[in-house]
């Protein structure tokens, strides 16, 4: 069964720009492990609120998928001064839709 990894970060304004490039190469990593299907990076666009500025939302094939990509590889964006992250590992329990999409679609 397919799981979300996400993870939200703490990025210091100072350390964005080198946050996204390391977050750049771990994608690339990662897009060519077993058990990738894709990532998401997304970024916090209520200025002020919240303490988390991105949350990467990613889908893996399986936890043990996930957990063995880990094993080989450490995202250099843990090792910036000042970044903290908290990664977790979901399983889906409730999807919805757009009713918007879902009466379009019935209407081709």
């Amino acid at each position: 069964m397919p799981v979300a990894l996400i993870n939200p970060f703490v990025v210091p304004t100072d350390k964005e720009e080198e946050f996204l490039r390391a977050w750049n190469e771990t994608t690339r990593v990662f897009s060519s492990t077993p058990g990738f299907i894709e990532t998401h990076l997304h970024k916090n666009a209520s200025v002020g609120v919240g303490r988390f500025q991105y949350i990467n939302i990613a889908f893996w094939e399986s936890a043990d998928a996930w957990n063995s990509s880990r094993g080989s590889y450490k995202p250099e964006e843990e090792s910036i001064p000042g970044v903290e992250h908290y990664p977790g590992i979901f399983q889906e329990v409730i999807a919805a839709k757009s009713l918007r999409e879902v009466n379009w679609r019935m209407s081709l």
